[in-house]
């Protein structure tokens, strides 16, 4: 279930900033696996993140390499049109 403050759903297609922070990296594009709001294994790796009511994470998996990664709001870039 989408926490009730999230801005982006699950199962939506964006454009996301997957390293860095949401400026001066290159941009990938991937679909949202799902939204954390609390601490728990994510990603490809399966590395616990500091997810939060407060700080969202949102499970991405990338369209070119396959892999998920746990990222914050403010590195997604908008979702993309189909």
């Amino acid at each position: 279930m989408t926490p009730t403050n999230a801005k982006y759903s699950a199962g939506a297609h964006v454009e996301y900033h997957p390293i860095g922070g949401a400026t001066g990296t290159s941009t990938s594009s991937g679909k949202i696996l799902r939204v954390l709001d609390h601490p728990e294994p994510a990603g490809s790796t399966h590395h616990t993140v500091r997810a939060s009511e407060e700080d969202l994470r949102y499970e991405i998996s990338n369209d070119h390499t396959g892999k998920a990664s746990a990222v914050k709001e403010r590195n997604i870039v908008g979702v993309l049109k189909e």
